[in-house]
């Protein structure tokens, strides 16, 4: 993935410099410039050790830092800034790298700063520092300089050696065999400054710098309570606070009430959304059917109906409804149409990309595109169905005739109708580059030239009539050709002036060949 134009240069013009690698496309990898490239995190050793190699070999080395720059320190380092590069990869930080300290400081989520005071407070916001912590903070110094990280890495309080009795130095006995890289009064003495500048306390221009620190960046506290009320939302639980800690309760589910009765949540009836414009909206009843049932007080009878409903531009839905009256089953019907209402993506005044064929049990829908102006070719039962839906260029078949089965196979077959915008959207490419065969395809009505045809047709009628005349009105097998038929035309000795000089040459000499006469020898030749 390439980023130009994004840290080195602003320019929105050719840049010779940084566009030139790009301009034979496509290029080896190795040949990109690295610094246009997303940073390899698994060459960040590699790099890392490259680069003290490099800040070794310098003359200045050894005179700032002497024996820092050593094979094992490199190798040492590199691996711990490869750790820290995967480390950062966790937790959703890959391109710390490409950013700068302010950038960095600035996204980073911060919150107010608490204080360290000298003594014992009971301010939460202030951090105490008693005389245990100055000690530690010696000795963690006097280790650091040592090279010692972990205080787990000494043996005085090595669990293995804590375990089983064995015998182990003290720490100051163990840090007292180590080379140091600072003296530990200097460090003792870094920490005794510090504590004298906590006595005599704060500057005036700490609540100042604590509003610049805060200032642009998220709150740390913000993010724990973020955090905190989605582990008491998420799941189908909810926690709630009271005088005793949190108590869990069920979530209520979406659409559904409490029925007290039966303890249990009851889906609530879908309605028709308010805000639906129904005007340009047409139905249609498919089928409806008088059925009966057995129930507890002997035969019931109802009607139950399908409907169609659309706008005639893709929106449409199908219903099914119950009634004691086909009135009170289309009403119904409509209603729970008007409920489940869906689209249909297709590009309106063009002819559809493929053919569909959606299947229910025997039942089938085929949908076959047909070149723009075609029209709608189906059976004329099924063309109300087929203007509500917004069907048009396309050839509609359908097998068995149960109602109730076929609308699944309808739908299903409407389901595959993709637009292409939709193709566009997944496949990347451009919108004008797919292109279906008939696109182009364009059938002008034969009644448009009833007009420029009716010279010809009257010609052809006078020379029927002519040859009807010539014949007395009887009809021959043989048909006798009239003056009107014949006309004088090119012939093919005439195309010899578009062919070549041997093409020409032959010609000639097709049409003025003359054999000679045979020889006498040739006779009798012939005649033994």
């Amino acid at each position: 993935k390439i980023f130009l134009h994004k840290e080195r240069s602003k320019a929105v013009w050719y840049s010779f410099a940084e566009d030139f690698p790009y301009d034979d496309d496509p290029m080896p990898g190795l040949l990109a410039d690295e610094r246009n490239l997303d940073f390899p995190l698994e060459k960040a050793e590699h790099f890392m050790k490259l680069f003290l190699g490099m800040v070794s070999k310098s003359k200045y080395a050894e005179t700032v830092a002497p024996g820092v720059f050593a094979e094992e320190d490199i190798e040492r380092v590199g691996d711990q800034f490869q750790d820290l590069v995967w480390a950062l990869e966790e937790i959703g930080l890959r391109n710390w790298l490409k950013m700068d300290l302010d950038e960095l400081e600035r996204n980073l989520p911060k919150d107010k700063l608490a204080a360290l005071v000298r003594g014992k407070s009971s301010n939460s916001d202030e951090i105490s520092l008693e005389d245990e912590d100055v000690d530690a903070a010696k000795l963690m110094l006097q280790c650091a300089s040592r090279g010692k990280a972990d205080l787990l890495d000494f043996e005085d309080v090595d669990p293995y050696k804590l375990l089983h009795g064995i015998p182990r130095r003290k720490i100051d006995e163990e840090l007292e065999g180590l080379p140091a890289y600072l003296g530990d009064d200097d460090l003792n003495k870094l920490v005794t400054d510090h504590c004298e500048r906590l006595t005599n306390g704060r500057p005036q221009s700490w609540e100042d710098k604590q509003e610049e620190w805060l200032k642009g960046s998220a709150r740390v506290s913000d993010l724990y309570q973020k955090e905190l009320e989605f582990y008491r939302t998420a799941g189908p639980v909810e926690w709630a606070e009271t005088n005793d800690g949190y108590q869990w309760k069920w979530r209520q589910p979406a659409n559904t009430f409490w029925d007290e009765r039966r303890r249990v949540y009851v889906q609530e009836q879908k309605g028709v959304d308010p805000n639906l414009n129904l005007k340009g909206l047409r139905q249609h009843m498919l089928a409806i059917s008088r059925m009966r049932s057995m129930c507890s007080v002997g035969k019931v009878a109802y009607f139950r109906g399908v409907v169609v409903v659309g706008n005639g531009r893709g929106v449409y839905g199908f219903g099914i409804g119950f009634g004691s009256t086909p009135k009170e089953c289309r009403a119904d019907s409509t209603l729970k149409a008007l409920q489940n209402l869906d689209y249909i993506d297709y590009d309106p005044g063009r002819m559809f990309c493929t053919p569909c064929k959606g299947q229910e049990y025997k039942h089938t829908m085929t949908l076959i595109p047909r070149p723009i102006g075609r029209g709608l070719q189906a059976n004329k039962k099924f063309l109300p169905l087929l203007y509500i839906l917004g069907l048009d260029n396309c050839k509609v078949k359908f097998m068995f005739k149960k109602w109730f089965t076929r609308v699944r196979a309808i739908k299903r077959c409407l389901d595959q109708v993709v637009s292409r915008r939709t193709l566009a959207n997944m496949t990347g490419k451009r919108y004008a580059l797919l292109v279906a065969p008939g696109d182009h395809w364009v059938h002008w009505p034969d009644r448009w030239f009833d007009v420029t045809s009716e010279p010809y047709k009257g010609q052809e009628d006078m020379r029927k009539l002519i040859r009807k005349h010539a014949l007395h009105f009887k009809k021959r097998g043989a048909k006798i050709a009239v003056t009107a038929d014949v006309r004088p035309g090119w012939r093919k000795r005439n195309w010899i002036r578009w062919n070549n000089a041997l093409e020409r040459w032959l010609q000639h000499r097709r049409e003025s060949y003359e054999p000679a006469a045979p020889k006498a020898s040739a006779l009798k030749l012939a005649k033994s």
